[in-house]
């Protein structure tokens, strides 16, 4: 069910076992309540009117992360794709998909089926480290592990990779 308190509209979920009424705010911006089965619309309209500029902080701080992360993206794919196009072909590889994500651990990915992930955050790193990590996942295409063959692979075409990943650091 769809209700607005003032200038937010909200989607409510009520179900019989929850105790108390939460309100989260999505990703997306979309405002959602949900509470116990027993609650009455009042109560809720007076709990979103209580919350609402703690709702609009949370709308905007999230609007402000969308964006962010949205030039993130383009700048990363701005740099990296023709890296990518680059290497794939002087290695003789091709990637079914290249795709970007906002990670915390990991600065790329291949799949078993060949598709690339990188890290957005790449794009702030030393330009080196990156031809690196693409390199590196490029490998992966032939040598889906980190064996001594995909090491000599990399070396292959980077001869100064164990510098190269150094970078990371800084």
């Amino acid at each position: 069910m769809i209700l607005t308190q003032g200038d937010i509209s909200f989607r409510l979920t009520k179900k019989l076992s929850q105790k108390h009424s939460y309100i989260r705010v999505k990703k997306d911006g979309s405002v959602h309540v949900s509470t116990n089965s027993f609650t009455r619309e009042k109560t809720i309209l007076n709990f979103v009117a209580q919350k609402s500029s703690w709702i609009k902080k949370q709308q905007t701080l999230l609007s402000k992360q969308t964006y962010h992360d949205s030039a993130t993206k383009e700048e990363a794919k701005a740099i990296i794709l023709p890296l990518v196009e680059k290497w794939a072909s002087i290695m003789i590889v091709t990637p079914t998909f290249v795709g970007f994500r906002k990670n915390r651990t990991r600065w790329g990915s291949c799949s078993g089926k060949n598709r690339l992930n990188f890290n957005t955050h790449l794009a702030k790193m030393h330009p080196d480290f990156i031809e690196y990590v693409v390199v590196h996942e490029l490998a992966h295409i032939r040598h889906k592990n980190h064996s001594k063959y995909f090491w000599a692979e990399v070396e292959k075409f980077l001869p100064d990779y164990k510098e190269r990943q150094k970078l990371s650091n800084h």
